[in-house]
Formats: structure tokens, C-alpha cells, sequence
């Protein structure tokens, strides 16, 4: 076949098509790796977090804040790392910008627990700290449906991001039964720590098979 021959479109198609069947480990060496670090560290940072309910009902309002705003920070930076660590000069036209999307969901939990007001401090300690701890998990389970999707620009396979579609599920069920399961009312933090550091670990084999 001579070189008048090749479509360049159908070369490109082609090209496209073997990319798009590699997985995340094959096709970002390390990658998988830091998922597994950003996980554990999100799931540590969790445990230490179930500290304060212990003095659910003398923390104030803007004490809840500060410590949930130190977990979310902890959370998103652990997936911020783990995603600007894909090669910048292999990013698709059409991929969005990984600082933009998890500055939005930072931005969002933000206003999100700034819109009880003055009402948070009118509930007990522990209806408080299950409404920053649902939302701060809501947020981070919305982040790793966002990460799943964004990846597909990446032409990452599917298989690989229905790992971080499964995360999110999983992560915004939790943050919705909190309020209705008196255990997790005050074990929740701690619980979601483990099981997160456990995800992070079936995900890590799951990525890197």
C-alpha cells in the first residue's frame, strides 16, 4: 500500500480506537498509584475527623465548618493531585480543566455550608455535624462521578471509570442514609473513613489489572 493510499482519517480512527481501550495504569504509568495514596489519605483524615463528634455538643457552629472544611480540603487536594497528574500535553482539546472543576465543587460546599446561617446553631450538636458531614461526602462522591466522566476525554477505557462512577454512587448513598441510621449519626466519620480506605484499595486492584 503506498502512502496515497492511508486515509489520515481512518489512520487517526483507528489510533483513537487502541487508545481507547487502555486502561488508566497503562496509559498514565503511576496514576493508579496516587488513587491508591489519595484514598487512604481521605479515609486517615476521615478517622481523625470522628474525633470531634465526642464533643458534639460543645463545638459551635463555626468550629464544624473549620473542621469540615479542613476534610473537604484534604479530600479534593487528594483527588486534585491525583488528576492534574495526568501529562498536560496529552490532555484532548475537549477535556476540561481538572483545577476549574474541583475549585467549582470547593466553591460549592463553601456555599453550600454557609446556607444554613444562623439556623445550625439553633439544632443539637449531632443533627450539626451530620449536616457538614452529609454534605462534605455528598461533594466528594459528586467528585469522583465528575473524575469518571472527565476521563472518558482522556479516552480512558470504561471499565476503568465505572470504578470512579461506582465510587460515587456508593459515596452519595452513604451521605444520604447518615440522617436516617442512628449508628452512623455517630459513627458515620469514622465508618466512611474505613470504607473509603477500603474502596481505594479494590480500586487500585481493580485499575491496575
Amino acid at each position: 500500500m503506498s502512502d496515497e493510499d492511508v486515509d489520515p482519517a481512518e489512520l487517526q480512527r483507528q489510533l483513537d480506537d487502541i487508545k481507547g481501550a487502555m486502561g488508566l495504569a497503562e496509559r498514565y504509568p503511576g496514576r493508579a498509584r496516587l488513587w491508591l495514596l489519595a484514598g487512604v489519605l481521605v479515609g486517615a483524615v476521615a478517622l481523625g475527623v470522628q474525633v470531634t463528634f465526642f464533643f458534639h455538643e460543645t463545638l459551635s457552629a463555626m468550629a464544624y465548618v473549620l473542621i469540615w472544611g479542613v476534610f473537604v480540603v484534604v479530600a479534593v487536594l487528594a483527588l486534585w493531585v491525583m488528576a492534574t497528574r495526568l501529562p498536560r500535553n496529552d490532555a484532548p482539546e475537549t477535556a476540561p480543566s481538572w483545577r476549574a472543576l474541583f475549585g467549582s465543587l470547593g466553591a460549592f460546599l463553601v456555599a453550600a455550608t454557609s446556607v444554613p446561617g444562623k439556623v445550625a446553631g439553633q439544632v443539637g450538636g449531632l443533627d450539626r455535624a451530620t449536616l457538614y458531614f452529609g454534605l462534605v461526602i455528598a461533594v466528594l462522591g459528586l467528585a469522583l462521578l465528575l473524575t469518571g466522566v472527565v476521563l472518558s476525554a482522556y479516552r480512558v477505557r470504561r471499565r476503568d471509570r465505572l470504578v470512579f462512577y461506582a465510587g460515587g454512587v456508593w459515596t452519595l448513598a452513604f451521605a444520604s442514609m447518615i440522617p436516617y441510621v442512628a449508628f452512623l449519626r455517630y459513627v458515620g466519620v469514622g465508618l466512611f473513613g474505613v470504607l473509603f480506605g477500603l474502596y481505594a484499595v479494590v480500586a487500585y486492584a481493580s485499575l491496575t489489572r
